[in-house]
């Protein structure tokens, strides 16, 4: 009985692993990425990520001299990194992606600001939003 179950056990752990999703990915058109990028918002979307290792780069003209940043990000697996650097080079926030969150930059110098989104196994949704303070 015991060298019956060895072959159903072994199919069983086959199925299961093949099940485990283990492809590493770049934000695509599946994860339907949205940007607005006006000197009155920045906000970026993406939604269905499924492992997803990627980095992307913006630059925002932002008018004002700080920025609220709204996330309203769910990811389950991995991590997301904001980091928002102002016209200058100077990191004004460098914050994980969160859920609900309400906060503002540091103070910076107005102009074109650059916002960079890191993604690491990544899995969940994506959406936060600048927009400037004067």
């Amino acid at each position: 009985m015991t060298r019956r179950r060895i072959p159903i056990l072994l199919c069983a752990l086959g199925a299961v692993l093949a099940c485990q999703d283990s492809i590493v990915r770049l934000l695509g058109p599946e994860n339907a990425p949205q940007v607005i990028d006006t000197p009155e918002r920045f906000q970026f979307t993406a939604t269905e990520m499924r492992n997803v290792n990627d980095q992307q780069v913006w630059t925002w003209p932002n008018p004002g001299t700080s920025a609220a940043l709204t996330h309203d990000s769910f990811i389950h697996h991995g991590y997301g990194i904001l980091v928002v650097l102002d016209a200058v080079g100077q990191v004004v926030d460098s914050t994980l992606l969160e859920l609900n969150l309400e906060d503002s930059t540091r103070t910076g110098t107005p102009g074109d600001w650059t916002v960079i989104l890191v993604l690491a196994s990544a899995r969940g949704r994506v959406n936060f939003s600048l927009t400037p303070k004067p």
